[in-house]
């Protein structure tokens, strides 16, 4: 299908994708499905004996984000973790330097954050992988996370997975989200106007599969949220509804650009997530 209008996608404009971020957090339900992952994650069972060694060595928990965006998920993750441990370096790799510099001023002015030490990489993961081959950066990180980013990462499905587990310590765990086969996000951030979207490569059958592929093991959860999006249409429906439809179809003023459209996007209200616990010790003895 052809599009024809002219649009600014969401992500080239920060200050607009945190307040439609914000408004989308607000219409989602249940309220807490967010952060629903933050406990999965910190119950794993490779994440506890690792801090419990690192405090005994005295050494830093390493902690990598991939396209962490403006922070604003990896931040609930980070709160919680230097709760458990206080000495924590986190590394985060995002591209955009509108949202990095939303990300760096938060940390900067929350204070449990400004107790980690953090090294800011605006530069895309293939470059960042570029650097690692290099000879630049050998780090092996306790914690990786890439949540919802991974649609973006450079490259195949199978090298994106080899570069991102060669990153990841032998007691480590990597956490990816994205968004399930059939949700509908998914489906219309695969529509044309999407220029960043990379098509159905990082979906929960394609991870899967490239992970047997390599004899990798990995725990597999599902989370769902929904947002009502029908009033959405409505005449004069106000700026937060305008803010939702903005984030969901990732375009700027959506309902002014394109009117044709929109009885599509009327179906499309459910929102489910996919994640996966990736962890060394699982696949160790497979390989």
């Amino acid at each position: 299908m052809a599009v024809s209008f002219d649009y600014v996608d969401l992500r080239e404009d920060p200050k607009r994708y945190r307040e439609a971020f914000a408004v989308f957090l607000d219409h989602m339900y249940p309220r807490n499905a967010r952060e629903a992952w933050v406990p999965l994650l910190l119950q794993h069972e490779n994440l506890g004996g690792c801090i419990a060694r690192l405090k005994q060595s005295g050494e830093p928990l390493k902690v990598l984000g991939i396209g962490s965006g403006t922070g604003i998920d990896d931040c609930k993750l980070i709160t919680r973790l230097l709760e458990m441990y206080a000495n924590i370096h986190i590394t985060v790799i995002e591209p955009n330097d509108g949202h990095i510099k939303i990300y760096q001023d938060t940390a900067s002015s929350t204070e449990n954050l400004r107790k980690a030490i953090w090294d800011w990489r605006e530069q895309r993961w293939d470059e960042y992988l570029a650097d690692r081959k290099a000879g630049n950066d050998s780090s092996k990180f306790h914690v990786i996370t890439s949540i919802h980013s991974a649609y973006c990462l450079e490259g195949v499905l199978d090298a994106s997975v080899d570069g991102i587990v060669d990153c990841l310590h032998e007691d480590g765990v990597l956490f990816i989200c994205t968004c399930s086969k059939d949700d509908a996000i998914g489906k219309l951030s695969n529509w044309p106007w999407n220029k960043y979207y990379t098509g159905p490569l990082f979906i929960p059958p394609n991870i899967r599969e490239s992970l047997e592929r390599r004899c990798l093991l990995c725990k597999e959860a599902a989370l769902g949220e929904y947002c009502d999006v029908t009033n959405c249409f409505e005449r004069d429906s106000g700026s937060d509804t305008r803010h939702l439809i903005d984030f969901l179809i990732h375009v700027v003023d959506y309902q002014e650009n394109a009117p044709s459209m929109r009885v599509f996007f009327l179906s499309c209200n459910a929102y489910q997530r996919h994640l996966f616990f990736i962890t060394p010790v699982e696949f160790t003895a497979l390989m």
